[in-house]
């Protein structure tokens, strides 16, 4: 054993896994060393998920190797000499213990998150059958961003030798097929298909059988770019236009001709135009918007998302964009809308616009740009109603003249649009009566319905849910703070208030006390609320309707809530919520709720079934096709589930834990 390979097996450190969830599969191929190189690259990026490898060695048996499979490291399999690629993963995958396989070419080097990327794809695209990873050469530069098969089933690997940090080659898309040299697919699934065609010619692409195989069974087949790999270009360049038949000189054309057009794999195009990149996991605003984006994905739409506020890359947030399905433009490879619409605006079906300014700033050049596209307009909340409840409240007449002007902008914005969207029954009244033929739609909360089965003996505490930008939520915890539990320090001896959100500032954190807990920014907010026994809404201005209050009552957590907080959500007092308004009054409440068992169980059961029944995935899908339709957009229901934003499904299983999602197979179709 040489000195270098004696260097990379003590740099390779594997966890031992009784239980995988992933089995890595990995080809010797008759070059170990290659092998050898690839396995410390795992080694020094661990996946958090459960896994194993196994090492299909094709040869003579090899030291080093052995020296990893007797410190329990890796698993060997022996196969023939010269067995071939197909039949070494076919022989690795019988002996695979994971639900899960994942092939991996020994002349690879894997990168951070590259095994937990691919199995993630398959909890956020339901009906997924296959994941592959992208590659890239060493020196960065692209070599795959998945694969089509065209003329004759001649492939060609897109993107080969671009930048590989172009936002079009960075978003997770359905495609024709991924290069094995990086792919999961479910063992059981694999298995039904009979793996790997052996009856295939040497100069057939194996792994281009197999996704079209997977497509023709009724499943995705999804190209992901946040897991990576980079791979030895030495060895093949002869794969970027390679064959499942015969290549012809007309493919590239015809790739390009696809691809420049803004055509893809998905019917139609949308873009999304919001005023700064999406936090879901910080406000109920970016969580609406993101289940949006998910809805329009199954509907057969490919999602454009521009923050045109100041096109940033957030790390963290764009990325959790691009996981799932959306192309996100961000500077320096976009500068300015107007740019991106003047190269690709013909390519929309649909432009949606999000909030007055954005309205103000793009509209116009949408109209230049996206000739044929039809237009959507979200007031996210009526700003002029929230600006002008403000202003009265604190008797400010400059505010109530701003409140004015916003007025006459969301209304020229409804009536410049083909059809406008609002939260709230109260706000779709008020501009029904102001713009009577306005195609004016009202679409509620859409909101993942998780439940709890925390009971109400295991709960202490008062909760409220808010991001401080937003400033109704300065007051209504300022309010509460100060006002209502002077109250409740009597009624209810030893109650805290907690209040969670995101950027509390000064005036808040300096409100914190022995029963008053400032939180700010809560990453695993679910834990917390099945530990609270009331979420309270003692908002006292506002507009639209309140995703705090969603988001309690999707948790089976009850809510005590004003009369301004509760308007438009066609909630009903007694039972489904209590409504109270006034310290004194919102304190009683909230004391009597807080020490009946019977009440508190009643309203968390009525508060779950009315969230399902009006906030979730179904009727959210058919209140979207709906306002398409109305607009001479014809949608269609995809074959694949519904998949809504979830807190936690962001976290793989670790190492030592089991999955919290279904198996393979769960929601598929079946294969006859």
């Amino acid at each position: 054993m040489g000195v270098l390979e004696h260097d990379v097996i003590t740099a390779i450190s594997l966890p031992v896994c009784r239980a995988p969830l992933v089995t890595v599969v990995i080809p010797v191929c008759g070059n170990s060393g290659r092998t050898m190189q690839c396995l410390a690259s795992i080694s020094r990026v661990p996946p958090g998920l459960p896994f194993e490898v196994i090492v299909v060695h094709d040869g003579a048996p090899d030291d080093a190797l052995a020296a990893l499979e007797k410190a329990g490291v890796i698993h060997r399999v022996y196969a023939p000499e010269g067995v071939g690629f197909i039949r070494a993963c076919n022989l690795a995958a019988q002996a695979a213990r994971g639900d899960y396989l994942c092939f991996l070419g020994s002349d690879t080097a894997v990168t951070a998150g590259w095994l937990d990327e691919l199995w993630r794809t398959f909890q956020e695209f339901p009906g997924t059958g296959l994941a592959g990873s992208k590659f890239t050469h060493v020196d960065g530069s692209l070599q795959e961003a998945g694969g089509i098969v065209a003329y004759g089933r001649s492939v060609i690997a897109r993107g080969h030798l671009q930048n590989s940090l172009l936002p079009e080659y960075n978003y997770a898309r359905e495609v024709d097929y991924c290069s094995a040299a990086s792919i999961m697919v479910p063992k059981a699934l694999f298995a039904a298909l009979g793996g790997f065609n052996p009856k295939l010619p040497p100069a057939d692409r194996a792994d281009v059988d197999l996704a079209l195989r997977v497509r023709d069974a009724g499943y995705r087949v999804i190209y992901q770019p946040l897991s990576t790999v980079v791979r030895d270009h030495h060895m093949h360049d002869n794969e970027r236009v390679g064959s499942a038949g015969a290549c012809r000189p007309e493919t590239t054309a015809r790739w390009n001709e696809r691809d420049d057009a803004g055509e893809c794999m998905a019917g139609r195009r949308v873009l999304v135009i919001e005023h700064c990149t999406l936090t879901p996991d910080q406000d109920s605003g970016s969580a609406m918007v993101f289940n949006l984006l998910l809805l329009l994905r199954e509907m057969n739409f490919q999602v454009t998302f521009i923050p045109e506020e100041n096109l940033v890359y957030a790390p963290g947030y764009t990325a959790r964009l691009q996981r799932v399905g959306v192309e996100v433009l961000y500077a320096p490879y976009v500068t300015s809308v107007e740019q991106h619409l003047q190269e690709s605006g013909a390519r929309y079906d649909l432009v949606f616009l999000f909030r007055p300014g954005v309205y103000l700033r793009h509209f116009a050049t949408v109209r230049q740009y996206c000739p044929h596209a039809k237009t959507l307009y979200h007031t996210v909340d009526l700003h002029y109603l929230r600006l002008q409840r403000e202003a009265q409240m604190r008797n400010d007449a400059a505010g109530l003249a701003w409140a004015a002007e916003m007025k006459q902008l969301e209304l020229g914005a409804m009536r410049a649009v083909n059809a406008s969207i609002v939260l709230s029954t109260a706000e779709l009244e008020m501009l029904r009566r102001e713009l009577p033929t306005e195609k004016i739609h009202l679409f509620p909360m859409i909101m993942d319905v998780r439940g709890t089965d925390r009971g109400y003996p295991a709960r202490r505490d008062i909760i409220f849910v808010g991001g401080y930008r937003h400033p109704p939520n300065i007051d209504a915890v300022r309010f509460f703070a100060l006002e209502v539990m002077p109250h409740l320090r009597g009624r209810l001896p030893g109650v805290r208030f907690h209040a969670a959100g995101s950027n509390p500032p000064a005036e808040i954190l300096e409100l914190a006390c022995e029963d008053v807990i400032i939180h700010g920014f809560v990453a695993e907010l679910n834990p917390l609320l099945d530990s609270m026994r009331i979420s309270v809404a003692p908002l006292r201005y506002g507009a639209g309707i309140k995703g705090k209050i969603g988001t309690a009552m999707a948790s089976g957590l009850p809510v005590v809530a004003t009369s301004i907080a509760a308007e438009g959500m066609s909630l009903t007092d007694g039972a489904n919520i209590l409504v109270a308004d006034g310290a004194p009054a919102i304190a009683s409440t909230v004391a009597r709720l807080y020490d009946d068992e019977v009440l508190w169980n009643r309203l968390s059961r009525a508060g779950l079934a009315f969230a399902d029944e009006a906030w979730g995935a179904e009727p959210a899908w058919r209140t979207l096709a709906r306002i398409l339709t109305d607009i001479g957009i014809a949608v269609e229901r995809g074959a694949h589930g519904l998949s809504l934003y979830a807190e936690g499904r962001d976290h793989a299983p670790s190492a030592g834990g089991e999955s919290a999602f279904a198996r393979p197979g769960a929601g598929l179709p079946e294969l006859a």
